[in-house]
């Protein structure tokens, strides 16, 4: 069993980076807003240390999830340039993207090396026909926020933790998703409203 994720070549990822996306300022001060802090870091990679060794568990529970709803398996189809379907049969992509999203979001929150490579794979000023054949449409990004938090929930219970370190997990783990929901979001929304 392999729960590393493959680091990205940052250097790289960050040259490539367009004007679009949301500059250091702009992220820095949505962290704040969002109340992210040290602790939640910590808290973060304390989450990292006890899902990696049940990701396996959390991904299925996750694709599981996903599969259940066809309308949302056919969305998340495009981030592996698949075809709607079982998602369950092009398993393996997806579990690679959400398994590098899941150590990404608890190891680096603040770097978002996923992000800054999807922006830099997309053309410059994407159109919204060419988003749609790269990216889940937007309300998918919404509506599977919670889920990917309660679906951790259900390991840390199992792990034994007190109701304190479980609620701290939690609370940094939403605050990261829905961060990273809200950066993903000035690609769908109209120039000048983000």
């Amino acid at each position: 069993m392999n729960n590393q994720a493959q680091p990205v070549d940052a250097v790289s990822v960050v040259e490539t980076v367009p004007a679009s996306f949301p500059s250091v300022e702009e992220i820095e001060l949505l962290w704040r807003i969002g109340l992210f802090s040290a602790a939640d870091e910590r808290a973060l990679r304390k989450l990292w240390r006890i899902l990696q060794e049940q990701a396996d568990d959390y991904l299925d529970r996750v694709l599981g999830m996903v599969a259940a709803y066809p309308a949302l398996a056919d969305a998340l189809a495009v981030l592996h340039n698949g075809t709607a379907g079982n998602v369950m049969e092009s398993c393996p992509p997806l579990r690679q993207i959400f398994q590098r999203w899941l150590s990404e979001t608890c190891l680096s929150p603040h770097e978002s090396l996923w992000l800054r490579q999807l922006y830099a794979e997309l053309p410059l000023n994407p159109s919204a026909q060419a988003l749609l054949t790269r990216l889940p449409d937007f309300r998918y990004l919404i509506a599977l926020s919670f889920p990917l938090l309660a679906t951790a929930n259900t390991l840390l219970i199992d792990h034994g933790l007190s109701p304190q370190d479980i609620e701290r997990m939690q609370s940094a783990f939403l605050k990261a998703i829905l961060l990273q929901v809200t950066l993903l979001s000035k690609l769908y929304v109209k120039e000048g409203l983000w």
